[in-house]
């Protein structure tokens, strides 16, 4: 059992999000989160596995993790793009209302052409806060809406801007995933 993942099945998780169809054939809500991790990886299907550990880690996890994945990248995102991350980074370090509101803009400017443009929706939507204007009733996001974003920025990391490291990428993403699952930082599988 992962310790961040502490589900003897994964049917908790899978009704987080929808699999793919291809996914749908090779896990069930039956399996360990270890057995639907391997499955959907050794059938190469990291879009659906990075949407499983999204919602199966804790949401700081699964940000920090989202962070850290498009660090992978980093000389191919602009400055801007690199100050979204690191501010990223700093929200899930110390979490605030002023960080939070800060990635609020920044999803608006980077919009959803760019990982880390989803990376900072993840962030707005974590939860923590309302979706409305400040001083306003307060509306909290879906729960899991950050998960959906921070997949999304993992996996648009992996395809956009295109290159020919996305297995390597991926491959790389899942370790850290584990590694935080584990209880560890994620770290010592990021350049591994």
């Amino acid at each position: 059992m992962l310790k961040k993942i502490p589900y003897p099945q994964s049917q908790p998780v899978l009704q987080r999000f929808e699999l793919s169809e291809e996914a749908a054939t090779v896990v069930s809500g039956e399996m360990a989160p270890l057995q639907v991790i391997e499955a959907l990886q050794a059938n190469d299907l990291y879009i659906d596995l990075v949407g499983f550990l999204c919602h199966a880690l804790p949401m700081r996890e699964t940000i920090w993790w989202a962070c850290l994945a498009l660090e992978q990248r980093m000389s191919d995102w602009t400055a801007e793009q690199q100050r979204v991350i690191a501010d990223c980074k700093r929200w899930v370090q110390h979490p605030d209302e002023a960080k939070r509101r800060l990635a609020e803009q920044q999803a608006e400017t980077l919009g959803h052409k760019c990982a880390p443009g989803w990376l900072a929706q993840a962030v707005f939507w974590n939860g923590s806060g309302s979706l409305g204007e400040p001083g306003q009733p307060v509306v909290l996001p879906p729960e899991f809406l950050y998960a959906k974003a921070a997949a999304g920025a993992i996996n648009t990391a992996a395809v956009i801007p295109e290159w020919r490291g996305s297995d390597e990428f991926n491959r790389r993403a899942v370790a850290m995933a584990l590694d935080l699952a584990q209880g560890g930082s994620g770290q010592a599988a990021k350049n591994g």
